[in-house]
């Protein structure tokens, strides 16, 4: 029985470090690619580059994403599954409304408006002219996931009675268009440069406010 014990236990430490070697390469490609990317643009980012910054192969790449549009896409999803899985806990927490909005303004502004994230969104407007599909999966991965999240939380608020709101998938646009419209297209063609801490909180509490003086129920 001890023997068997040692033995499962053995085969579960060969199974996590197998895991952790997969999961390590995944993200240096990741961090290789976006690090590439910012630097020479999706185009002048070929597979030779990515696999001599993050030491693999290109069987690696193909292994873990498929291809460079593969790759592509799941740099878009890590943003917007990190959003997603922050309001959900702050949801968790029972914050308030307020404070729940702000928190996942100032990440969503952070995340989105920096200048790796930028250097994603030109590379996938620049690559679809030659895989019209990339488009399409950048939004539902990266938009339609954020969207999806927020969807839901505030439908969840309806239900508490802290938002009155006719349409929660409506009012998950309006949010996402208020934080980002303006300022993700200036920063898109070179007009803005990324937002200083300081200007993410302005701007995260400028909108949070119009947002709340439109649907939160008077106390």
């Amino acid at each position: 029985m001890k023997n068997l014990k040692t033995s499962n236990a053995v085969a579960q430490l060969k199974k996590d470090h197998k895991l952790a070697k997969f999961l390590n390469k995944r993200n240096a490609i990741k961090t290789a690619a976006t690090d590439l990317m910012v630097e020479y643009g999706y185009e002048n980012t070929s597979l030779e580059a990515i696999c001599e910054r993050a030491s693999c192969s290109k069987s690696a790449i193909y292994e873990h994403f498929g291809n460079k549009q593969g790759l592509l896409a799941a740099l878009t999803e890590d943003v917007a599954l990190e959003l997603s899985q922050a309001l959900h806990a702050f949801y968790l927490q029972e914050r308030s409304v307020e404070d729940t909005l702000l928190l996942y303004a100032e990440l969503a502004l952070t995340r989105i408006l920096n200048d790796k994230h930028i250097a994603i969104v030109r590379a996938t407007i620049s690559s679809l002219p030659q895989d019209p599909q990339i488009g399409p999966t950048y939004y539902k991965v990266g938009a339609g996931t954020a969207q999806a999240a927020l969807e839901q939380y505030f439908s969840a608020q309806i239900k508490l009675g802290t938002l009155i709101l006719d349409d929660p998938q409506w009012a998950a646009h309006e949010f996402q268009g208020l934080l980002f419209w303006e300022r993700l297209m200036a920063q898109i063609v070179g007009a803005m440069a990324s937002p200083s801490e300081t200007e993410v909180k302005t701007h995260a509490r400028q909108v949070v406010d119009t947002f709340l003086r439109r649907y939160r129920v008077d106390a």
